[in-house]
């Protein structure tokens, strides 16, 4: 169902609940009220064409300051 949604949610609608994009503190703000509930494990998924560098970010900056939490 993913087309259809596709066709009348905007980016701009996304982004507003979920966050996207290479900057580091909304997601790790989006991610600490699931780490303060107890959650241990998480799925982080990232969409879009480049997941090599999506995997470099993660090692490099997100993994880290989310380890931090």
């Amino acid at each position: 169902h993913f087309q259809s949604f596709a066709q009348v949610v905007s980016e701009e609608e996304v982004a507003r609940t979920i966050p996207c994009g290479p900057r580091l503190e909304p997601i790790v703000r989006s991610v600490k009220p699931w780490v303060d509930a107890g959650f241990t494990e998480l799925a982080l998924v990232q969409v879009g064409p480049d997941q090599a560098a999506f995997c470099e970010f993660y090692a490099r900056e997100l993994g880290p300051a989310l380890r931090a939490l």
